[in-house]
């Protein structure tokens, strides 16, 4: 059967879920919900669908069985909580909320609506990561001891942000996930340090970098970096990395580019080959498995690849860095 999925948020990713939907040969994409009519409408009629002003119209209707929540994530809560208590699955675009407080709220809406909640990590659907994760849990490297794991985005990517999100959750929270589900440890307690120059010389109310070492449940440690940093004019567009060194072994992700280089006549490209590529006139890669094993999952009763209890643990640890930010000192990580 083809579930019928409505996607909120037309912004940057709602836009790509909403094409990934439509050209999905297992989904029917039956409307776009935004509450800015001069954002929500173009995407909606571009791709010949409903427009919508508000969740509460598509939950009216009576023909949506599942949503793709793609806001910003301080505005995830209404959004996901009117959704989630109506009995509707969920895809809630990472992270699962921008506080702890508000992750708690959601998840307790899926629990009353009875529903289904799966957060979008891409990284779970990239084959990188994914690879690390199965190498670890087969025992290649034996058990953790200590990591390195972070990412370093383009300034333009803090510029747009414009203090909607801190870099911890728009861009750290991939890498707390990925530390978390690829040693198979909680993050415990973490001691963290940020910078402030270039954003606020660029008019945004926002961290540069935020950078932690943090402990392991089993004892290991690591360092989280995550930012906003690089010139826009270098062709990394996002730095990033993953190693871990184990007992018996190595394992090291590198993201800075997806194995395509194009030497132009102006400019030295390294376009997206595994987040959004297009291939052959469609959206394929990580988002594009995401939103499969999302309709694939519900529409046959399977289990999401995130569970809410992971993607609370994610949170857990971004609020703990924060605190530690704002205190100077350690801080352990509130068990979930």
């Amino acid at each position: 059967m083809s579930l019928n999925i409505a996607v909120v948020g037309a912004g940057f990713m709602g836009e790509l879920h909403a094409r990934t939907v439509k050209e999905s040969t297992a989904a029917t994409l039956v409307g776009v919900v935004d509450l800015n009519e001069t954002v929500g409408r173009p995407v909606a009629e571009g791709l010949g669908v409903a427009y919508l002003p508000s969740v509460a119209e598509a939950l009216a209707g009576g023909t949506v069985d599942a949503f793709i929540v793609a806001l910003p994530d301080k505005l995830h809560e209404d959004a996901a909580v009117e959704i989630l208590r109506a009995g509707k699955p969920v895809l809630l675009e990472k992270p699962m909320a921008h506080t702890l407080e508000v992750a708690r709220r959601i998840a307790a809406a899926a629990e009353e609506g009875g529903a289904r909640l799966m957060v979008g990590q891409i990284m779970r659907f990239d084959p990188r990561y994914a690879g690390a994760a199965a190498a670890v849990r087969d025992g290649k490297i034996g058990e953790p001891l200590h990591f390195k794991a972070g990412r370093i985005a383009s300034r333009a990517v803090g510029t747009r942000m414009n203090g909607s999100s801190s870099v911890l959750f728009y861009v750290g929270i991939h890498d707390v996930d990925a530390v978390q589900w690829i040693t198979g440890q909680p993050i415990t307690r973490v001691y963290s340090r940020a910078v402030r120059k270039l954003m606020p010389s660029l008019g945004v109310e926002s961290e540069d970098a935020i950078l932690s070492v943090v402990d392991l449940a089993n004892g290991g440690v690591g360092e989280l970096f995550n930012g906003w940093t690089r010139p826009e004019d270098t062709p990394v567009q996002i730095d990033g990395r993953l190693e871990l060194f184990g007992t018996e072994g190595i394992v090291e992700i590198d993201v800075r580019d997806h194995g395509m280089k194009i030497y132009g006549k102006d400019a030295f490209e390294l376009p997206d080959a595994l987040h959004w590529p297009e291939v052959n006139g469609l959206i394929g890669g990580d988002l594009a498995a995401e939103v499969a094993h999302f309709v694939d999952a519900v529409a046959h009763d399977k289990p999401f690849v995130i569970t809410v209890e992971e993607a609370l643990r994610d949170v857990a640890v971004n609020d703990a860095i924060l605190r530690s930010v704002d205190s100077g000192v350690p801080e352990d990580v509130e068990q979930i």
